[in-house]
């Protein structure tokens, strides 16, 4: 496999919280996470809410500092991105894309600007006369039609709305995609859609996808590797297939529990699977204690020892 874009090594990520008449206390918020991100491939972060997910995504960006351990992008630490000229042009390269499709984007502005002002800002076009050519380019490749560059944001579906911020990190030049929960706040029916469009970024343009999600069901459509996550710590990754089929750490348990069998009818269900929801608390008691020493149980599939867990 070829050299990752992105490296997260031994991160760990520390918070002050508190103060004013109280005291101050630190809060650990990542435990020595490492995980790393090729071209044209997806990593998906699963986890539930709290977990450290979107803390991973925002120390990519650049908008906290690790603690300890090191990011790199390309083999370069990227706390070493100092100049206002580097660092823009790093989060051109490593782009974000959120949860909320209609939150990202100015209400008061069409789409031809949320796409123009991107271009224009990360210098992508080198004269005025080039944009018409290159908004073309960006709408159809997220398949949206050319008149959807004078709507604004209300007129615009979900759906649509998240294709324009793929475009919008397409039009600044990313190798990168942080995608923090792009599906979530769309409606089932339309959720494929942009799935099917990331996918095909990453085959076409081979762009690397960070995808940050508590579904599993979505993880297992779009990531070829899956890092399971919870309070701060990867307990379990490797290789997406053998993860959902062959779970070995609890908290990966407990999550696919979560998930229904659309083939088995609910009641069935019920009398076949363990109940988890009577153990998920002393689960996820047991599942917080700090582990190192980490197993390979497959080719490509790791798990942290889970004594005090299991």
């Amino acid at each position: 496999m070829s050299s990752p874009i992105l490296q997260v090594n031994n991160v760990i990520k520390d918070f002050t919280v508190g103060g004013g008449f109280g005291k101050p206390e630190n809060f650990r918020a990542l435990q020595g996470i490492s995980f790393d991100i090729h071209a044209g491939k997806t990593l998906a972060l699963v986890g539930e809410s709290g977990c450290g997910k979107s803390t991973c995504a925002r120390l990519m960006t650049k908008v906290y500092p690790a603690t300890e351990g090191e990011i790199l992008f390309n083999g370069r630490n990227i706390n070493e991105i100092t100049s206002r000229k580097e660092i823009l042009e790093y989060r051109g390269k490593v782009q974000m894309v959120f949860q909320d499709p209609f939150g990202s984007l100015n209400p008061t502005h069409t789409i031809e600007h949320h796409l123009t002002r991107p271009l224009k800002i990360h210098k992508q076009i080198k004269h005025a006369s080039e944009l018409p050519k290159r908004l073309a380019e960006l709408l159809n490749m997220v398949e949206l039609a050319p008149d959807t560059l004078k709507k604004f944001p209300h007129e615009l579906s979900g759906g649509q709305r998240q294709r324009v911020n793929l475009a919008r990190a397409l039009a600044v030049g990313a190798q990168v995609i942080l995608a923090d929960e792009p599906t979530s706040m769309l409606d089932v029916s339309i959720r494929l859609g942009v799935l099917n469009l990331m996918q095909r970024m990453k085959k076409d343009l081979g762009i690397g996808f960070l995808y940050i999600t508590h579904d599993l069901a979505t993880a297992h459509y779009i990531a070829e590797e899956t890092a399971v996550m919870y309070k701060g710590q990867i307990v379990e990754w490797g290789d997406t297939q053998s993860i959902l089929s062959n779970p070995q750490h609890p908290y990966t348990k407990l999550l696919i529990s979560a998930v229904p069998d659309p083939d088995l009818p609910f009641g069935k269900l019920v009398q076949s699977e363990p109940n988890y929801s009577n153990d998920a608390d002393l689960i996820r008691q047991r599942c917080s204690t700090i582990q190192t020493e980490t197993e390979q149980v497959g080719h490509n599939h790791f798990v942290k020892q889970w004594d005090s867990a299991a």
